[in-house]
């Protein structure tokens, strides 16, 4: 077996951080700790879990969370029966790609860009394993290439796609990634554009480089046939609106943002 096949093969697994303040962490998702506090994100999913994923039962499921973040997906798929739970997320910032806008530090100095933006998503470990110890989660987490998981990882009963095709280059290459390990079925929440045919929308725009992380938003009907191609057919779609935080909204800075669950299973 060559350097690059055993690579593969044997899944990198993270070890558990040593103990870190809260102050080290970003929470992407507001969760509720143990000790009876609550840490703030960005999305306020608590008690819209089932709605977020679908209704699909976890009960004795192995399910990988891509793009895991601070964990929120993670722990409450293990609240909801999961038999285990794997946690994947990015290793480097090298591994995100960003609209080229000019001028800015991506373009301009992408090593110094990526050593900033690897710090950050430092903080986003934090608070997953900070939370990981809080709530004694079982969890097991890996770091790497969504394009690219390793083969060693296994199968899994279900795989959560939640909110992180719109901010890949490449959504496509990841859904198929992603569908060599997912055995029964894919959860896909995100965007989508009305319509009945195969679109994209490409949501870049030079008046807006404050939005570099948001790439594409395909139609139903697009996401039909790309799960097609990977031998999966769309079971259910569910259209529901969700509490995210946003500077620009009113009163307290949380507003209500639409977003779409599709659970595709396996045909084969």
């Amino acid at each position: 077996m060559n350097s690059e096949i055993a690579r593969r093969a044997q899944p990198n697994w993270a070890s558990s951080r040593a103990p870190v303040s809260r102050d080290d962490c970003f929470f992407y998702h507001t969760i509720d700790l143990a000790d009876g506090t609550t840490a703030e994100g960005h999305w306020d999913l608590r008690g819209r879990y089932a709605d977020y994923t679908g209704h699909i039962d976890l009960t004795d499921a192995r399910v990988l969370d891509v793009g895991a973040a601070s964990g929120f997906l993670s722990f409450s798929a293990e609240a909801a029966g999961a038999r285990e739970v794997v946690s994947f997320d990015l290793d480097t910032a090298a591994r995100q790609h960003l609209l080229p806008f000019r001028g800015s530090p991506y373009v301009t100095d992408h090593a110094a860009w990526v050593e900033a933006q690897t710090k950050a998503f430092d903080t986003w470990k934090n608070a997953y394993w900070f939370t990981h110890r809080n709530l004694g989660s079982r969890a097991r987490a890996i770091y790497g290439d969504v394009y690219d998981l390793p083969e060693g990882i296994g199968s899994f009963d279900v795989v959560i796609l939640g909110a992180i095709l719109e901010h890949l280059g490449d959504p496509i290459r990841a859904i198929g990634s992603v569908a060599t390990v997912a055995s029964r079925r894919i959860v896909i929440n995100t965007d989508i554009i009305p319509g009945e045919e195969p679109l994209a929308r490409f949501n870049g725009d030079a008046a807006h480089p404050e939005r570099s992380y948001i790439f594409w938003t395909y139609t139903l009907e697009t996401y039909r046939r790309i799960l097609a191609i990977c031998d999966f057919e769309i079971e259910t779609v569910r259209d529901d609106t969700y509490r995210a935080f946003s500077p620009l909204a009113v009163d307290d800075g949380w507003r209500l943002v639409p977003r779409t669950t599709i659970v595709a299973r396996r045909v084969g």
